[in-house]
């Protein structure tokens, strides 16, 4: 057996992680898993000649402009709060 083979690890306790790196890590993550699947969406309804989900958001955006530069606002204060030394 290896050095670390065959202990038991799930029996240690280990308390989850919350710092800004951690939290800046999990928001990252989300934003590029949610357009790897609006890219894919798009490329999979054009290739059945549908409208994308994508022209369903853009013009949401546009229907509510103050929403939107709220949720910017507020995803940027969260960034620059974490990230901000």
């Amino acid at each position: 057996m290896w050095a670390g083979q065959g202990q038991d690890l799930a029996s240690g306790c280990t308390a989850v992680n919350f710092s800004a790196e951690a939290t800046f890590s999990l928001i990252a993550t989300a934003f590029t898993g949610i357009a790897f699947l609006l890219m894919l969406e798009e490329a999979i309804a054009l290739r059945l000649g549908k409208d994308p989900m994508s022209n369903s958001v853009r013009a949401a955006v546009r229907r509510f402009p103050r929403a939107t530069y709220a949720f910017a606002v507020v995803i940027g204060m969260l960034l620059g709060h974490l990230v901000w030394p």
